[in-house]
C-alpha cells in the first residue's frame, strides 16, 4: 500500500534559512511530496517537487492541500528602513502567511523567531518577534515549532555586515559563553533549517508547541 506524503508550504525560500530548508527537503524526498513556495524573487532551484507561486497569487483560493507549513521570513531595521517597516515584515507578513496556510489545510507550522523574543521586551526587534509568536498561537495550529536562533552563520547573497562583525567578535568569546550565554552563540542557518524540517516532518512529539534555542537545535 502506497503511503501518501504530505505537501508543505514554505514562505521565505529566498532567505538564508529558507534556502537551506528547501535544499534539505529536496535531499529527503521521503519527507514531502510537493513544496509550494510563495516568493517575490525567483528561486535558484527548479524541480518538479518545488512549485513556486508569486506572492500576490498566494491566497485561500488556491487549489492546493498542504498539512505542513514553514515560515522563514525576517529582516533587520537597517534593511527594512524603519521600526514600522520591520514590524510589517517580521510580524504582519508572517501572520498573514500563517493565516493563508491554515486556510489551505496546514496543521503543523514551523517558524523562525529569535533568541530573547518576548512580547513585552524593551527591544523593538525582540518585542516584534514575541508578538509574532503570541499571535501565531492564537491561530490554533495543531503543532507549532518555534526556532529561536541567536546570530546566524551562513553565506548570504547580500551579507549583513553587522552580523559579520558580530560573528567575528563572538568567535573569540565563544569558549566562555556557557549557561544562558550559550544561546547567543552563532548558529549555522543550515542547522536551524534542518531542525525545523525534522520537527515538522518526522518528529513524533505529541506536544502542541516546541521552542528551540541554540542547545536544542545543536543536539
Amino acid at each position: 500500500m502506497e503511503i501518501t506524503k504530505p505537501n508543505l508550504i514554505l514562505a521565505g525560500g529566498t532567505g538564508l534559512i529558507g534556502q537551506h530548508a528547501i535544499d534539505y527537503l529536496l535531499q529527503h524526498p521521503e519527507y514531502v511530496d510537493k513544496i509550494y513556495a510563495p516568493t517575490r524573487r525567483p528561486l535558484a532551484l527548479s524541480t518538479d517537487s518545488l512549485v513556486t507561486l508569486p506572492n500576490e497569487e498566494f491566497d485561500h483560493s488556491l487549489d492546493i492541500n498542504a498539512t505542513l507549513g514553514l515560515i522563514c521570513l525576517g529582516t533587520t531595521k537597517k534593511q527594512a528602513g524603519s521600526n514600522e517597516a520591520l514590524y510589517r515584515i517580521d510580524h504582519d507578513l508572517v501572520i498573514s502567511f500563517a493565516k493563508t496556510m491554515k486556510s489551505l489545510g496546514v496543521k503543523r507550522l514551523g517558524v523562525v523567531s529569535s533568541y530573547g523574543a518576548k512580547a513585552d521586551s524593551p527591544s523593538h526587534y525582540l518585542k516584534c518577534k514575541g508578538e509574532m509568536e503570541r499571535d501565531l498561537r492564537k491561530l490554533g495550529f495543531e503543532r507549532l515549532v518555534i526556532a529561536r536562533p541567536g546570530p546566524l552563520q551562513g553565506d548570504r547573497t547580500a551579507p549583513r555586515w553587522d552580523e559579520v562583525v558580530l560573528q567575528k567578535v563572538l568567535k573569540v568569546v565563544k569558549p566562555i559563553m556557557l549557561g544562558p550565554l550559550e544561546n547567543l552563540r552563532p548558529i549555522h542557518a543550515q542547522t536551524v533549517a534542518r531542525y525545523l524540517v525534522d520537527h515538522l516532518c518526522i518528529d513524533v512529539n505529541d506536544s502542541d508547541e516546541t521552542i528551540a534555542n541554540y542547545r536544542e537545535m545543536n543536539r
